[in-house]
């Protein structure tokens, strides 16, 4: 890449940012505040039952219970982030007709299929890893505060009396893992729906909800049955990394002296994790992205100017 065109690729990054940080960026950090204060109510609130609780549990036979609570964390991220992504799909690609936006991607060195191309990026990279930011800050913050009500609380000192900063990292190397595929496993959809906002515009979402309505209703009054092969695809595209993390941890934890480094152990959660995923499908779903996106920047360059 030329140096032109990456100064032009790190301007419209910019631009995304700028554009988005309000989902991304400042209202994770009020979810963050939100949760913590609550957690301070609670502690300061019922501060004596917490301390009459603690007589029923024995001392230095407690769980994980911090890193327990980061892996759960890390699924309730991803689908935040699924969330906002999709909606921020459903818009970007063609939100550069609302304003003056229009004018400097066109004044920069890049095509259309380069523009959508770098707001993909943006959805793929760079606010994920805001997120995952976000996901780590709340890490750290949780540990000091776990650890401060610990040297006062003989319950919570109790019940995280197995924290282990080894399984920690294993926790942000699985999440990562787990993140990434699970955003590569979406991107088909992350890129139809954004071909939709291309057309439609602010209508994407609304459609893209009424394809699935419609397609659902089609197969069950075709096959006088609920659903059919089309819906059951459609659930397992969306359901996929989820269940598969799920059906992962009930395995584990039917075993009633499971730890949680063996649920986010990078030796055992990497592998099991990527042998369970549908490759042809992760693969045939990029190509469909692909074309999602050329068929996008080609509406874009022939109707949007216009």
């Amino acid at each position: 890449m030329s140096a032109n065109g990456f100064s032009a690729t790190a301007s419209l990054l910019k631009k995304e940012f700028i554009e988005h940080k309000i989902p991304f960026l400042y209202v994770p950090g009020i979810f963050v505040i939100l949760i913590f204060g609550s957690f301070f109510i609670s502690a300061w609130r019922h501060g004596k039952n917490w301390e009459m609780a603690s007589m029923f549990v024995p001392a230095n036979e407690g769980i994980d219970i911090f890193n327990a609570f980061y892996s759960v964390s890390i699924i309730l991220w991803l689908g935040y982030l699924t969330l906002m992504l999709f909606v921020y799909f459903s818009a970007s690609f063609s939100a550069d007709r609302k304003n003056n936006a229009l004018l400097f991607w066109k004044s920069l060195p890049v095509s259309d299929l380069e523009a959508l191309g770098v707001k993909t990026l943006a959805g793929m990279v760079m606010f994920p890893l805001v997120i995952m930011g976000w996901a780590l800050a709340t890490a750290v913050l949780g540990f000091v505060i776990l650890s401060v009500v610990s040297a006062t609380s003989p319950l919570v000192a109790a019940l995280n009396s197995g924290t282990n900063l080894w399984t920690t990292l294993n926790v942000e190397i699985s999440s990562l893992i787990f993140v990434s595929m699970s955003l590569l496993w979406y991107l088909p959809i992350f890129t139809f729906v954004g071909l939709l906002g291309t057309v439609l515009r602010g209508w994407a979402i609304p459609a893209f909800i009424l394809l699935m309505v419609m397609v659902e209703v089609i197969e069950s009054i075709v096959n006088f049955a609920q659903g059919g092969q089309i819906s059951d695809w459609l659930s397992f595209r969306i359901e996929a990394p989820f269940r598969i993390a799920s059906d992962m941890a009930d395995n584990i934890v039917g075993n009633a002296e499971f730890e949680v480094i063996e649920i986010v152990s990078v030796l055992n959660f990497v592998p099991a994790f990527l042998s369970r995923i549908d490759w042809t499908e992760m693969v045939a779903g990029w190509l469909f992205a692909a074309i999602f996106v050329y068929l996008a920047s080609e509406y874009r360059r022939r109707r949007l100017a216009a």
